[in-house]
């Protein structure tokens, strides 16, 4: 039986919260109850219909976290109307009285009514209801980041409604998800770049909430404060030069902020970024002259929420002159189908597929079967060699070695064991158009791709992903060979 909503609850007493001014949000709220999320527009005309499931189940739920009302220029008034429109009828809200919805408007809320100083009784009211819906349907099912996230949601009730039952909560599952979900290098373990940006973003929220207002919280700012700088220190690391984070897992343009935006929010915090060696996430980075790799080495995530995983083991992207030259195609859709199940797999990434088998079960949207598990050979500063287990069932051992100077990136592919037929895959960035030279010769703008013992050849069209529901035509070059390859990627 779903938790029903509480009617007639009267909030205790509340404190009129301080926070320093934090980012804007994307424009998805058009006016005239007009929406845009996920590239996909709605006009609910006469009426908001909450429960919309016509663009699927995470549009609706992007229609009730209300983070809309940070957008630029949004206005008190029509920012409350929104929320009453939703208050008209609560009991009926099944989409917005999930956990993971309640947990992001409660925050949005809170936050929205301390930019203007207002407090509507009957919202706080509702507010403190949301609440003791929450404490009944906290995501322990799920984990990963939905607990994480309903934990930040209590923090704000904590400081806001100063509850000793909500204390408890979030004392008890801040502490043990932050000390469980970043890693000692600062990554969260899903190991998606664009659940970190969103996540690190939602903590430098908490701290914000934390260090401008009374509480009784002083263990959680202390962790918080060790956790963002690990968190802020990684995002620096991994990210290009022009700001672009790599596309791994399932991460999408449009959802997370940019990232230089949010290092500059950490910033107010005295939360300065640097440099730190790659470790427990197992990405690699490496720059020499104009190049810029990212190397994935690593896990598929937790062993208990791979959900946001992808058949990616030793694949990589490179950025060239500050832009995007062989990239990961990212994801357009949640929803359980075809498409989810081709841009997470093998075949979707910049590694090698062996007798047309995947490396890492992926399925039914968020489910991982049997996965990969890379293990790393040399961890050098230009050097890097790892294989992995994937093809362990197959008889089938792959092994990949980059090595990297400042004019040119050489990497090697041995594929030991059993009958194989092994492709390479480079998906290259839309605005890259390859000219084939000659066999196994290739010229993308500014570098030439060069590649020995290649049986053959070809390039071919993908899906370049854009953000969700949004999508571009670009190139892919397949590349079939026997049993060691060598890619030499040279600055022109």
């Amino acid at each position: 039986m779903p938790v029903q909503y509480p009617e007639g609850i009267k909030a205790p007493n509340f404190q009129k919260l301080k926070l320093v001014p934090f980012p804007d949000q994307y424009t998805h709220y058009l006016g005239e109850n007009h929406f845009q999320f996920l590239n996909l527009k709605q006009n609910f005309k006469e009426e908001i219909n909450w429960n919309y499931l016509g663009h699927g189940k995470l549009w609706a739920y992007h229609l009730n976290y209300f983070d809309y009302l940070h957008q630029p220029e949004m206005e008190w008034e029509t920012g409350k109307a929104l929320i009453e429109s939703f208050l008209q009828d609560p009991q009926n809200r099944p989409e917005g009285m999930d956990p993971y919805p309640i947990s992001l408007r409660t925050i949005n809320w809170i936050k929205f009514f301390s930019k203007h100083d207002r407090y509507p009784q009957e919202i706080v009211d509702s507010l403190y209801g949301q609440y003791q819906v929450l404490t009944k349907k906290l995501e322990y099912h799920l984990l990963g980041n939905h607990l994480l996230e309903n934990g930040f949601s209590l923090l704000f009730g904590v400081v806001f409604f100063q509850d000793e039952k909500l204390i408890r909560l979030a004392r008890k599952i801040l502490k043990a998800e932050l000390k469980e979900q970043i890693l000692e290098d600062g990554a969260h373990f899903e190991l998606s770049p664009m659940y970190h940006v969103i996540l690190l973003q939602r903590a430098l929220d908490g701290y914000n909430l934390l260090i401008h207002n009374n509480n009784e919280l002083q263990d959680v700012e202390q962790q918080l404060k060790e956790v963002i700088q690990k968190m802020v220190n990684w995002l620096y690391t991994i990210m290009f030069s022009n700001g672009d984070i790599p596309m791994f897992n399932d991460s999408a343009d449009g959802q997370a902020l940019e990232p230089k935006i949010i290092l500059s929010y950490a910033q107010q915090f005295g939360f300065t970024p640097k440099n730190i060696e790659l470790k427990e996430s197992g990405y690699r980075k490496f720059e020499a002259g104009d190049f810029e790799i990212v190397a994935d080495v690593g896990e598929v995530g937790p062993n208990y929420q791979p959900g946001h995983a992808h058949s990616d083991a030793l694949s990589f992207v490179l950025y060239h002159q500050g832009k995007p030259i062989i990239v990961d195609r990212g994801i357009s859709t949640y929803e359980k189908n075809q498409t989810r199940e081709e841009e997470r797999s093998t075949a979707s990434h910049n590694t090698i597929v062996v007798n047309g088998k995947e490396q890492t079960d992926v399925w039914g949207g968020f489910r991982v079967g049997r996965r990969a598990k890379p293990v790393i050979i040399t961890d050098g500063e230009d050097h890097l060699k790892a294989t992995h287990t994937g093809y362990d069932y197959l008889g089938i051992n792959h092994i990949r070695e980059w090595k990297i100077n400042d004019h040119e990136i050489v990497i090697r592919d041995e594929i030991n064991g059993g009958n194989k037929e092994s492709v390479a895959y480079i998906h290259l960035h839309p605005d890259i158009k390859p000219v084939k030279i000659e066999e196994g010769v290739f010229k993308l703008k500014s570098l030439i791709l060069t590649h020995e013992n290649l049986t053959s050849s070809a390039i071919e069209k993908y899906s370049y992903c854009t953000g969700f529901n949004k999508k571009k035509d670009a190139s892919c070059l397949k590349l079939t060979f026997d049993k060691e390859f060598k890619t030499h990627i040279i600055s022109n």
